[in-house]
């Protein structure tokens, strides 16, 4: 199970299932998302600079799947998965912690549920 250590306005540390030291890069994941609208939506150059501007969405979330999940738009996906454990945190509260932390630093999620 993956360990967020912390959160910051450009990104997230965390220890990976290997115990190794990671990082999500919030720009990048943005950036991954801005792409992949660009292709889908067959937008220009020009909408992709309007859309650079407003779109902050740095991944998708589920608070209604089971297990609950937010999963940041890196290569390939990087997903942390919310469930009971041991310390008594609840997974709807350690997702909304995650959620609000990510909103707090001026980014997005696209919400699947």
């Amino acid at each position: 199970m993956k360990v967020i250590k912390s959160i910051m306005p450009n990104g997230l540390s965390y220890i990976d299932e290997s115990g190794i030291d990671k990082f999500v890069d919030f720009k990048e994941c943005n950036e991954n998302w801005i792409k992949y609208r660009k292709r889908s939506e067959n937008l220009t150059d020009e909408k992709v600079g309007n859309i650079r501007k407003n779109d902050k969405c740095i991944g998708q979330r589920d608070s209604c799947a089971r297990p609950p999940f937010i999963e940041f738009f890196t290569r390939p996906f990087t997903r942390f998965v919310f469930v009971e454990s041991t310390e008594g945190q609840h997974p709807e509260q350690t997702f909304a912690q995650l959620k609000s932390e990510i909103n707090s630093a001026g980014w997005t999620t696209f919400d699947l549920s």
